[in-house]
């Protein structure tokens, strides 16, 4: 295994690597949940999606979770473009806490739960762009 610590380009390519991976999961499991948001004025058709749906709160709460730690990761070693980094850590956060509190069914009939799983939808997005953009590695060096 390679010692990450030695290089500041092998350490943000292993964590882009690993964030890119995780990224498309949460970005999946957000549309499973998006999806059933068209039910909320439905309580009986809700629920019947709430069942059949692939939506996990807990593998969201995870996913937040190792972003988070990734992206800490590349923050404490200064990866490029690290203000991109940071965010994506307080993102991970912020995921990992909000669906801490979501554990109930009733959690998910509430239109605000939608907007905000929107929102880490779009927030995400954004994030990957920034992070695969210009700024980063290309050709085995750090761009900036």
């Amino acid at each position: 295994m390679k010692d990450l610590t030695k290089s500041k380009i092998d350490l943000q390519s292993y964590t882009l690597k690993n964030v890119m991976f995780i990224i498309p999961l949460m970005e999946n499991h957000l549309s499973e949940l998006l999806a059933i948001s068209e039910y909320l004025d439905e309580p009986e058709k809700f629920l019947e999606a709430w069942e059949s749906t692939l939506f996990c709160a807990e593998c969201l709460q995870r996913h937040g979770g190792e972003l988070g730690g990734y992206a800490l990761e590349c923050v404490r070693g200064s990866c490029i473009p690290l203000s991109s980094w940071r965010t994506l850590a307080n993102l991970g956060s912020e995921i990992y806490d909000f669906f801490s509190n979501h554990r109930t069914v009733e959690d998910y009939q509430k239109k605000e739960t939608y907007y905000k799983a929107q929102e880490f939808v779009t927030r995400i997005r954004a994030l990957r762009k920034e992070l695969t953009g210009d700024n980063g590695i290309r050709d085995g060096h750090i761009v900036d």
